[in-house]
């Protein structure tokens, strides 16, 4: 069974569109290089959540909050994920959607 935790969270300032939705989804294929391969990047058909898949049963779920002006990321790791997953990945990846934050000024 997977578990899942918060990884990160913070106010945004921004309102999510569809060109913002591009953006952020354009900025994580730019930190591709600092990511898994194999990571699998789309929208949820139809609430605002980017989810990023990779191997091992690791996924990624970046929450927008619109109504409280919040996001949040939550990491969900399948039994694989838990054995080989690190504090440093999860510092990793804290500090990638950190910056992808910052650089979209969110």
């Amino acid at each position: 069974m997977a578990s899942r935790e918060k990884l990160y969270e913070r106010p945004f300032k921004r309102a999510l569109d569809d060109q913002l939705k591009a953006e952020i989804l354009q900025m994580f294929q730019s930190k591709r290089q600092m990511l898994p391969s194999g990571v699998e990047m789309k929208w949820h058909p139809k609430d605002p959540i980017l989810i990023l898949r990779g191997p091992m049963g690791v996924a990624f779920y970046v929450h927008f909050y619109e109504a409280r002006k919040f996001m949040e990321v939550y990491v969900e790791l399948g039994f694989m994920a838990r054995q080989f997953v690190t504090e440093a990945h999860r510092s990793q990846a804290k500090d990638v959607v950190h910056q992808i934050a910052e650089d979209l000024s969110l």
